[in-house]
């Protein structure tokens, strides 16, 4: 029932997002606003999964200035917690001749989070995020004062890259993850205290929808983290 609710939300926004991009073209506004809706066979977040393998429906909605402010919000179905992930962020982005630059916070939300009710940690939390991008590839660095969980502080760097080859877009990812806590109580590669996150994928837009199937996971040890085993994941998007 709530990923029933929250697609319907989502359809009921993306529609007015339409309606909202087409009257600020006609206006010449210098806001504009943008959004998506998509349907992924797993949500995996750095490497881990946030539904247990199972889909996920998700929508984001962004308002950008011609300044280079913007205003942001994405959400994800999730298997814990009340179900719902809701991200509101707020930053600003533009370019310095052929290289693109992006600075802001974001926080992850988990609205009526059982556990935070119950007395337990608390699972919202805000990180601060800087990129800079050139030529299709993306450099950037995240920073949580108090990670998931009140887990302590968290440092993610990563790097992105994108292309395109005869009409089919090719992308990868590779992010590593320095945390205060031992996560899940397992080990990557690099030690207790890290983790490395992957992506390889291709996609192709027809007639406006993006189809994708890449290759997600993490190093760390499958045994104590099955949701961090390298699994492939279909989406499905669609950008208004």
């Amino acid at each position: 029932m709530k990923m029933t609710k929250l697609s319907t939300a989502l359809l009921a926004g993306g529609f007015l997002i339409a309606g909202m991009s087409a009257s600020a073209e006609e206006a010449a506004s210098p806001v504009s606003v943008t959004g998506s809706f998509a349907i992924t066979s797993d949500y995996l977040y750095r490497g881990i999964s946030q539904t247990s393998g199972a889909p996920a429906i998700q929508g984001a909605m962004t308002v950008s200035h011609e300044s280079g402010l913007y205003a942001s919000v994405w959400g994800s179905s999730i298997s814990f917690s009340s179900g719902l992930e809701l991200d509101p962020s707020i930053g600003f982005a533009g370019k310095a001749g052929e290289v693109g630059y992006d600075v802001g916070v974001l926080l992850y939300g988990y609205p009526h989070s059982t556990q935070a009710e119950a007395g337990g940690p608390e699972y919202d939390f805000l990180e601060y995020y800087a990129s800079v991008s050139y030529a299709g590839a993306k450099l950037g660095v995240a920073y949580a004062p108090d990670f998931f969980g009140e887990t302590g502080e968290s440092l993610y760097g990563f790097l992105d890259y994108g292309t395109t080859v005869g009409g089919v877009g090719l992308v990868a990812h590779v992010g590593l993850n320095v945390l205060d806590d031992q996560y899940y109580g397992a080990t990557g590669l690099l030690g207790e205290d890290s983790y490395i996150d992957y992506k390889v994928g291709v996609n192709k837009t027809l007639q406006g929808v993006t189809f994708e199937v890449a290759y997600m996971g993490s190093d760390l040890d499958d045994a104590l983290v099955p949701d961090g085993e390298g699994t492939f994941v279909g989406t499905v998007s669609k950008a208004f």
